[in-house]
Order: structure tokens, then C-alpha cells, then sequence
């Protein structure tokens, strides 16, 4: 399993684009995580995004640091883009390019209408592919990580609740219990599923619990932590 996989897949990155509108209606966000992989760091994310009433923009990297970069060097730049029906994100465009030592890849997905219609590059999986007809309104992964990691108002907290669709593979991302922490900080709790498009090994262990808490900011509430718990061991994020 590849670093990109546990990452973007469980939760699991800074560039800044804009999607035309006028700033005075935009929210951007720039984030910076420390990722922690039991306990020690493994890498950097960064993450930026563009928001409107009707549309989003977000570019997530990511880069291994210290003694894991040493010993193996990978790095992903996702993008995405798209529009919003309400509190849904709609999107129209993903792209991820990924290197891990002698392996890259370069994967780009359109969507129309809320469904995937065109998957180009390689989606590293020898798996029977998903049917992206059968996934209306599903996200791409970095959406997924963006509707999970942006700024939120305190009654949005803990509603997600999203099919994800990578070009390939069919998994969901829930955030849906809730619960009040001191210094009124709200932890929202729920899993990544695995559900179909992967081998029968990835299958074994197809579900991951996640945890994010955010911390008040303003009128808003900020994604400070994210844990994720995999067969490998905890996975975590720390906000800068």
C-alpha cells in the first residue's frame, strides 16, 4: 500500500487558486498539518482553497519530512473544482500526480452532473473497477478531505456524510457523532469504509475510524486534529 493510499484514502495538501468570482464573496482558507504516523512525523501537508456560494476550488500537497524522507521520498499534489447545491459540493474536475521512489502517477477525473464521466491515467488498483453511474453525487478524494477539513459554522459540525469516488474504488467518509470537548471544542467521530472496488486483501480491513476536533476561530469552527486509525497504526494531523 502506497503512502498516497493511507493518506488520502483514510482520511485520509500551499497553493492558492481562485474560481473568478469576486473576492468580497470569496472564503479562502491556507492550512499547514504536521502528519504523524504512530507518533512520529512523516510529512507536511499543505492545503488551500476558494470558496463561493456556488462553487469551490482546492489544492492539497503533500511531502514525507525527516528521517521517513531519508529512507523513502513520496509527495501527492491533488486538485480540485467544482460547484455547490446547498451545503453539497458538486464537483466538475480532480487530478492527482504521486511519486513514491521509482513509482508516479498521474490521474485526472471529470465529472458532469454530479457522476464521474472520464477517468484518464493510472489508478493503481487491478481490482474490478466501481461503475461511477452507480455513484450519484459521490466526492473525489481531496473534496472528501475538504468537506472534512474546512472551516465550518458550529451547526454544520458533525454532518457528514459522503460516497467517495478515487476513479476506481467506492468508499464513505462519515462524520456524523458528536460530542463537546473543554475550551469549546467539538470532536466529530465516524469511519472511512472501504465498500467495493478493492482486492479482496484490501477488503480485510475495510473499515478505519476517524476522528477530527476543531477548535472555535472567530465565528467559525477550525479542523485542529485528525486521527485516523488503520491496521498500520494511528495516523494523525496537526494543525500549525
Amino acid at each position: 500500500m502506497t503512502v498516497k493510499t493511507r493518506l488520502t484514502h483514510f482520511a485520509l495538501a500551499a497553493l492558492f487558486t481562485t474560481l473568478g468570482a469576486a473576492p468580497s464573496l470569496a472564503d479562502s482558507m491556507q492550512a499547514r498539518y504536521d502528519v504523524r504516523m504512530i507518533g512520529a512525523k512523516v510529512g507536511e501537508m499543505a492545503m488551500a482553497s476558494t470558496e463561493t456560494a456556488s462553487g469551490y476550488s482546492v489544492r492539497a500537497r503533500f511531502a514525507t519530512t525527516g528521517t521517513l524522507s531519508a529512507l523513502k521520498q513520496a509527495s501527492f499534489d491533488l486538485a480540485a473544482q467544482g460547484g455547490k447545491s446547498g451545503e453539497r459540493f458538486v464537483p466538475a474536475s480532480y487530478s492527482e500526480v504521486t511519486s513514491e521512489g521509482s513509482r508516479s502517477t498521474n490521474l485526472k477525473i471529470s465529472f458532469s452532473g454530479g457522476v464521474a464521466t472520464r477517468v484518464t491515467g493510472d489508478t493503481g488498483s487491478s481490482a474490478p473497477a466501481v461503475n461511477p453511474r452507480s455513484l450519484p453525487g459521490a466526492y473525489d478524494p481531496l473534496t472528501a478531505l475538504y468537506a472534512a477539513l474546512r472551516d465550518q459554522a458550529p451547526n454544520q459540525l458533525c454532518s457528514l456524510n459522503a460516497d467517495v469516488y478515487d476513479g476506481h474504488r467506492h468508499a464513505r467518509l462519515s462524520l456524523t457523532s458528536r460530542a463537546a470537548l473543554d475550551g469549546g471544542r467539538v470532536q466529530c467521530s465516524g469511519q472511512y469504509r472501504r465498500i467495493a472496488g478493492y482486492s479482496e486483501r484490501e477488503l480485510r480491513h475495510r473499515t478505519a475510524p476517524v476522528t477530527v476536533i476543531y477548535v472555535p476561530q472567530g465565528n467559525t469552527m477550525r479542523a485542529e486534529t485528525v486521527v485516523v486509525r488503520t491496521r498500520y497504526g494511528q495516523v494523525s494531523m496537526h494543525r500549525r
